[in-house]
């Protein structure tokens, strides 16, 4: 639940007209005690989701004429740790932070963007653990984009008869320009999305000696995939690739996914296969169950299993709260 910081009515220069500027924060808290299964792994308390752990601040100034503009920032963490955990060049405070322009026209954003991603298509929504996507190490994972891009601009349309798309770049001096384009269908029951990402990643996570791990190689993620919610079940299928700077192929992931809602129960399922991957490490399959305490509060439960060396099994007890 958003909690409404500051709400002021600035007197414009002209004296004749008012402009209304709002800040905001909002966040979630995602964790849970983790065994992934594999061999030597043990149990312990994990940080699911990077996301899920993160602290919203965004500012909204009213410009009239339906046009707005102000700040768009996230602060992640480690909900296990309570370190910060956003990407960057450096020891980075924000993983977003941009100032942006919307309209009728659209929304343009320049700074620091969060990147668009296909987490619509994981029941657990990128929180890793049993995830389809961004799912506990180990286990395959059809994640694309997901990132964040430094030294960025961004342009988003508006929704037109359900159709709605996005584009973002990093405007730097690397060689191979990050970038993410996304294609989406959403109206009544169905969400369908085309995806695709370009380049390595211009921000990365710290390494041994405080230095981040940043790389600029060519390279494409694509994703294809629909879900259709029929009332009873949200069914969806998604295909996701990546290929290497020679164009070779080197994920080739299908999964099927569902959410079955039972009130305040929700049963989570998925199965997904790499069609790249050795046959020892080329398949997952999960099943959880969420139960909502209240609407901000959520605790689950989740068993996964996935083709590795002693084809091992893995749980997650968890919780997240939102607010």
């Amino acid at each position: 639940m958003k909690k409404t910081l500051i709400a002021l009515a600035v007197l414009a220069v002209s004296g004749a007209a008012f402009a209304q500027s709002t800040a905001t924060i909002s966040g979630s808290i995602s964790v849970g005690v983790m065994d992934t299964g594999l061999a030597g792994a043990k149990m312990g308390v994990a940080s699911l989701g990077g996301g899920a752990n993160a602290i919203n601040i965004v500012t909204v100034e009213d410009l009239g004429g339906g046009m707005r503009a102000g700040f768009d920032s996230q602060m992640r963490f480690s909900s296990a740790t309570g370190d910060r955990n956003s990407a960057g060049t450096g020891n980075a405070l924000f993983h977003g932070a941009n100032a942006y322009i919307s309209g009728g026209m659209g929304t343009i954003r320049v700074g620091k963007v969060i990147e668009a991603n296909n987490c619509a298509f994981d029941p657990w929504a990128c929180t890793g653990g049993a995830g389809t996507n961004a799912g506990a190490p180990g286990t395959i994972s059809g994640l694309i984009a997901a990132g964040t891009q430094a030294q960025s601009v961004s342009y988003a349309t508006p929704t037109m008869g359900g159709f709605s798309a996005s584009y973002q770049t990093t405007v730097s001096t690397r060689a191979n320009e990050r970038s993410v384009m996304s294609l989406v269908y959403s109206a009544g029951p169905l969400y369908a999305q085309f995806l695709q990402s370009k380049n390595s990643a211009n921000v990365g996570g710290d390494v041994a000696g405080g230095a981040p791990s940043i790389t600029d190689v060519a390279g494409q993620g694509t994703s294809m995939g629909a879900r259709y919610n029929f009332g009873f079940a949200s069914l969806s299928a998604f295909n996701a690739k990546t290929e290497n700077a020679a164009g070779t192929t080197t994920a080739d992931i299908t999964a099927f996914t569902a959410t079955v809602p039972m009130g305040a129960y929700t049963l989570l399922a998925s199965t997904a296969k790499n069609k790249k991957a050795a046959t020892t490490a080329d398949t997952k399959t999960a099943v959880g169950i969420n139960y909502a305490l209240s609407k901000r509060t959520t605790v689950g439960a989740d068993m996964f299993k996935q083709d590795a060396v002693g084809s091992s099994t893995g749980f997650v007890a968890r919780v997240r709260h939102n607010f």
